[in-house]
């Protein structure tokens, strides 16, 4: 049976979690003001066994994710586990992990580039397991307003700043409440 490690870590007032697969890697990731919250969005349908323990490979993945929570460099040496992820899903992951850091796209340009729907590309990046791992705060709306982001598997008006925060970190201007033009990337290719 597959063994799973769920590890937390507090930094700055905020708890980071991971959910490592020792056979595939990340499984899920996410972070929250509250450990005890963090840890509940990370145990539903969990396949195998949890351990809380800390091994080599959850606090490298607990690090990364800080530091690309604070806007700093990472050795970006997570091995992500794409089993639970549909071929949708990993085809929209794909181009949010093309954003460059400091850049946005919008929901109807991936839904474009994939021959989707802006609803089912809102869907797939709501899904995403690996938050900051795979950047889905640079998906914002076409109207290019900051838009919500869920912190914990739960959406509330501290997602907004949340998202805000990661963006402006990464030198996304923001103008009033909308990304500044200049900031938005276009998906090309097929």
């Amino acid at each position: 049976m597959e063994k799973l490690t769920l590890a937390t870590k507090e930094h700055d007032g905020t708890w980071f979690g991971v959910l490592i697969s020792n056979q595939s890697g990340l499984v899920a990731c996410s972070f929250s003001s509250s450990r005890k919250s963090l840890e509940k969005h990370l145990r539903p349908g969990t396949r195998g066994t949890v351990s809380n323990e800390l091994t080599d490979e959850s606090g490298i993945a607990l690090n990364e994710m800080i530091n690309i929570y604070h806007g700093r460099k990472t050795t970006n040496n997570v091995r992500l586990d794409w089993e639970a992820v549909s071929e949708f899903e990993k085809s929209v992951c794909k181009i949010m992990k093309e954003i460059p850091k400091g850049q946005v796209t919008s929901y109807g340009m991936i839904a474009k580039r994939l021959s989707s729907g802006p609803r089912a590309v809102g869907t797939a990046v709501a899904r995403n397991p690996w938050p900051l791992f795979v950047p889905c705060h640079r998906v914002v709306p076409a109207d290019l307003e900051i838009g919500n982001y869920s912190i914990g598997g739960t959406l509330s008006e501290h997602g907004c700043e949340v998202k805000r925060d990661l963006l402006e970190r990464e030198g996304v201007p923001i103008e009033s409440d909308r990304i500044a033009l200049k900031a938005v990337w276009v998906p090309t290719g097929a």
